[in-house]
């Protein structure tokens, strides 16, 4: 079993500066995607406690993900007019429990299934442009808003 070192978490790590949360609540903080990001709208809902994945939750974390993720899924496709939201999750390169809550766009193929992986890596290389940081962060704020108006007792 590994010991958990909060400083070697960016979701634990109080002098992180690049995973500052928009939004928390009792069991739950939600940030945009770190940049370089390829849309405008990804974001990242993370347990306010180190835990490990899904499996590690406590009871009332798990009891709260549903309302939470149902919630984050309509501000964001309200807010982007996504068709659709995707939200997946690894939990490898940082293994502290965070859901990627990412739109989907019927008219860019790019952001469909598996190409989406695709789309990641192009704009994390530079081979694609990402989305403008500014206007990243104006959307980010806005699902943050209407998340807030939708949950406001969490």
């Amino acid at each position: 079993m590994t010991t958990h070192t909060p400083n070697a978490c960016p979701f634990c790590d109080a002098r992180n500066t690049v995973h500052v949360p928009l939004l928390e609540m009792k069991h739950w903080r939600l940030y945009r995607h770190a940049d370089p990001t390829p849309i405008a709208g990804w974001m990242m809902l993370a347990a306010r406690e180190h835990r490990s994945g899904l499996e590690a939750l406590q009871d009332l974390e798990s009891a709260e993900i549903g309302l939470v993720l149902r919630a984050l899924a309509k501000a964001t496709q309200e807010v982007t007019g996504a068709d659709r939201i995707y939200s997946i999750t690894y939990n490898e390169a940082v293994q502290h429990f965070h859901l990627h809550i990412i739109p989907r766009f019927a008219t860019d193929d790019r952001t469909k299934s598996w190409a989406l992986a695709d789309f990641y890596r192009s704009v994390a290389s530079g081979t694609t442009p990402a989305i403008d940081s500014n206007e990243a962060t104006r959307i980010a704020e806005k699902i943050a808003a209407q998340l807030r108006a939708l949950l406001p007792n969490l």
